[in-house]
């Protein structure tokens, strides 16, 4: 197990752990084990560089936004801008391009043009996928753009992208409080698709091209008056200094409360989508609602407008960089997560270390819940929950939670509306952790399987379906099957007439003839000539045993639907 950990501290390559499983095989260590031990660490490697690649896109949006507040030249920042969305994306060519008077787009900034004359081309209202994100205020990209039918082919932008040969393009646009201001495009050479992860990297420095380009227009406004000017420079500074001292948003907004004539308020985003009387300036970043500041004041006096404008894009990076801590922070803990969970620790000191880097207390007993289903939407639910949080992960494709607390308390919270299937073992020592996680992943996957959506169970309040929780148990529920049901069976398969449906659906309606036909939706004469076929293959007293019938029925449709 210590060479997995080297591996990964090195940050193996998915070659690398294969290559380790098969030496291992070689060495003579069981292929399952092997096999469990290279899925674990192809998870952590997965999820490692998941952070690694999340921490260069958040350091380039930092340092974009550190420079926002001191840059006082915004052409040097969104020469930035372009080159940052160039590197991060890997394309051939970025450029910006911002609305004038008569809504015609000009291009600004380039970053790969094979000419300079591409910076200054100005493009008519509407024209080719530029026009359409600017009209839409929405991302768009195309595959290829010389083919694409969902845009307005305009000369002057064809000429454009065929000069610098441009296929795949991404566009999404430069937004601020509403308003559209131009967009920033992303492209390559040759025919290219953009996942959602790159959409929402170009949206975050866009978000930031916007914010400069605004400052920038609101220092030309405020040049016309001196006293003006000095109030946006002392406003700034004050503002610059909080984020440079790592203020929070609590600390943040005393000091724009302190800058204020009128009483300021603070807007949740769930506030902020309310209407109300006063004046509201929303908090937004890359398409989000985070917040507002209001004043109840209809008409208030301008400077309290300056400053509520001037302090919305400081809120909104620091919000953002809050809520990138806060990912960074659950993605760590999900790799410790993970790690308790699939790998055991032999050091106790090193255990307790785990323990708590997964932000659990190793004193204490702990509840492991496996939620079938979509991990982000079940985590989202989880997130309700009472009582200490504990631990969360996505492992295998379901939210595994880890928490200290009595199943009773667990359970009755698990009756609100929305709750995932879920399977729960404990409470246990943590030294059981692993075991109770692979029992409650069986019982999860039972119940689902059974239908029983929304419940919260042990694998000990599955009573006879707990039949379902080995692959000894399934096996001797497939010889029981074959023993009792064999002749139905081999008839089905010979006549192709569903009689193993017939004998549930007859078993589920209480023997009950007409609905029995009416859920086949068959006649009832139909019904009538399969059910003497039962009675020949199970023989006439078969009706006795049908409590045991019914229940086995079930039995085998919950184990087909486990698979392996």
């Amino acid at each position: 197990m210590t060479d997995w950990v080297h591996l990964l501290a090195g940050q193996a390559s998915v070659e690398v752990v294969e290559a380790h499983r098969r030496a291992l095989v070689a060495a003579g260590t069981a292929p399952e084990q092997a096999d469990a031990q290279a899925r674990a660490a192809l998870e952590v490697v997965a999820l490692l560089a998941q952070r690694r690649q999340r921490a260069v896109e958040l350091a380039a949006l930092n340092d974009v936004a550190e420079r926002l507040a001191v840059v006082r030249d915004p052409e040097d920042l969104l020469r930035e801008v372009v080159a940052q969305a160039r590197r991060l994306l890997g394309v051939d060519l970025t450029y910006l391009a911002l609305t004038e008077e008569d809504r015609a787009m000009r291009i600004q900034v380039a970053d790969g043009a094979r000419s300079p004359r591409l910076v200054g081309v100005r493009l008519p209202a509407g024209g080719g996928l530029i026009g359409r994100v600017v009209d839409s205020g929405e991302a768009m990209w195309t595959r290829d753009y010389r083919a694409e039918t969902r845009i307005e082919h305009e000369e002057t932008a064809d000429r454009a992208a065929s000069a610098e040969g441009l296929r795949g393009l991404l566009g999404v646009p430069l937004a601020v409080r509403g308003r559209v201001l131009g967009a920033l495009l992303a492209a390559k050479r040759q025919e290219r698709a953009f996942d959602d992860d790159e959409v929402r990297l170009l949206q975050g420095l866009a978000a930031h091209a916007a914010v400069a380009i605004d400052n920038a227009r609101s220092r030309q406004r405020l040049a016309e008056s001196e006293a003006a000017l000095q109030r946006t420079l002392a406003l700034d500074a004050e503002l610059t200094a909080a984020v440079l001292e790592g203020g929070d948003l609590d600390s943040l907004l005393e000091r724009v409360r302190a800058m204020s004539p009128a009483p300021l308020e603070w807007l949740d985003a769930d506030a902020a989508r309310l209407p109300r009387a006063g004046t509201v300036r929303p908090v937004v970043a890359a398409g989000a609602l985070l917040g507002a500041l209001a004043v109840d004041d209809p008409e208030p006096d301008p400077a309290v407008v300056h400053l509520m404008e001037r302090a919305v894009p400081v809120l909104a990076l620091t919000l953002t960089g809050r809520r990138a801590a806060e990912r960074a922070d659950r993605l760590g803990r999900d790799i410790a997560t993970v790690d308790l969970l699939t790998r055991a620790e032999p050091d106790p000191a090193a255990e307790r270390r785990r323990l708590r880097g997964a932000g659990l207390d190793p004193r204490r007993e702990h509840l492991v819940v496996v939620a079938d289903g979509d991990p982000e939407a079940a985590r989202r639910w989880a997130a309700g929950l009472p009582g200490d949080p504990g631990a969360a992960a996505a492992l295998r494709g379901r939210l595994v939670l880890v928490r200290p607390g009595r199943i009773e308390d667990l359970r009755r919270a698990w009756t609100r509306p929305g709750a995932p299937t879920a399977g729960v073992a404990g409470p246990v020592p943590t030294a059981e952790l692993r075991g109770a996680y692979a029992d409650a992943r069986r019982t999860a996957r039972a119940l689902t399987a059974l239908g029983r959506e929304g419940e919260l169970a042990r694998s000990a309040d599955l009573g006879v379906f707990a039949v379902l929780l080995s692959h000894t148990g399934r096996r001797e529920l497939a010889d029981q099957v074959q023993r009792e049901l064999g002749p139905v069976l081999a008839e089905e398969r010979a006549r192709e007439v569903p009689l193993v449906d017939t004998l549930r659906t007859y078993l589920e309606h209480g023997r009950r003839p007409t609905p029995t036909a009416a859920a086949l939706a068959i006649h009832v004469n139909t019904l009538y000539q399969r059910l003497a076929t039962l009675d020949r293959l199970l023989g006439e007293g078969w009706r006795a045993r049908a409590f045991d019938l019914q229940v086995l029925l079930v039995l085998h449709a919950a184990s087909g639907r486990l698979g392996d």
